[in-house]
């Protein structure tokens, strides 16, 4: 009986630790947040490196390539890991794609995410391919394209 005990004992105990406080929703590569715009897609682009590089936002540019830029990264509270809270920290990727058929005067914007976590500032950032922040990248989105409306 003292061992059916102890066995019930270490398995609540196993159980009421955890490791997530939630998990993410299933996100699909292809579920891509974006937008149409009725504007020329290098305007759009400069409209976007703007609302990304002033105020509220204030990322700035990492690195542009052919009508795609990689902002500085943006801090979040982690989940709750191990006994304690870890840090996390999101780039985003903007991609503005010309339109088919009227490709001097519409575009489409595209958002995608890469979130990256450490436990502390002792660590090192590592990239976190299991945590997928889909929601992060929609308010992106709605930022930037309030922010070209402007």
């Amino acid at each position: 009986m003292k061992l059916n005990l102890s066995a019930c004992l270490l398995l609540m105990t196993v159980s009421t630790i955890g490791c997530a406080s939630k998990f993410p929703e299933p996100h699909s590569a292809l579920d891509v947040p974006s937008a149409d715009l009725v504007m020329a897609p290098k305007d759009a682009l400069a409209a976007a490196k703007r609302v990304v590089s002033e105020p509220p936002l204030s990322l700035g540019v990492q690195s542009e390539n052919r009508g795609t830029i990689m902002t500085g990264y943006q801090s979040f509270p982690g989940e709750w890991h191990i006994g304690r809270r870890w840090q996390e920290r999101t780039q985003y990727r903007i991609t503005v794609i010309p339109d088919f058929d009227e490709p001097t005067a519409k575009g489409r914007i595209e958002v995608s995410e890469q979130t990256e976590t450490r436990a502390s500032d002792k660590h090192e950032w590592k990239p976190a391919v299991d945590v997928q922040r889909p929601e992060r990248a929609k308010e992106m989105l709605a930022k930037i394209t309030a922010g070209i409306g402007k």
